[in-house]
């Protein structure tokens, strides 16, 4: 019973095109920056994906695409700059000590080996990432919501 009243709420599991066009969206633009970090482009954590991602969860608020959609493909952001530079330097085998196959990190230490940076990538974008979901996510999607209410609003009157 509780199910089908979560269900109900447009906000929390969101209509369905917007849903599908959201993770789509997402999935895309991981792939493109998976394929500018191979080549060598700096697509690393910057303000430009932080303003990015708070762009996904407005836009996701103002289409209606559900809260929790929002939250998880913000997370999948999140993991994905810590994640994948790591990674990338594991499977290319150039990894080293610093530079660009680290994960972003406040202070200036480092691992070991390849697979340290890795796992630490992954641990630290499991939890940091999550919690960047839910904040921005939150914020985003309110502010999406908002916009949304107001220019129906506006367009109404």
């Amino acid at each position: 019973m509780v199910l089908e009243n979560v269900r109900s709420s447009p906000h929390v599991v969101g209509a369905s095109p917007a849903r599908g066009l959201l993770v789509l969206a997402v999935v895309g633009l991981l792939l493109l920056a998976s394929v500018g970090f191979a080549v060598g482009l700096n697509v690393g954590l910057s303000l430009w994906w932080i303003a990015l991602a708070l762009g996904i969860a407005v836009a996701a608020g103002f289409a209606g695409a559900g809260l929790v959609p929002t939250v998880g493909s913000l997370w999948l952001v999140g993991c994905w700059w810590f994640a994948f530079p790591p990674l990338a330097g594991y499977l290319t085998g150039n990894w080293t000590g610093a530079g660009r196959y680290s994960y972003p990190r406040m202070m200036g230490y480092g691992y070991q080996s390849a697979r340290g940076e890795l796992l630490g990538g992954i641990e630290i974008g499991v939890r940091l990432g999550l919690q960047f979901a839910v904040v921005a996510g939150l914020a985003g999607y309110a502010a999406g919501v908002a916009l949304n209410r107001v220019s129906t609003h506006t367009n109404e009157s």
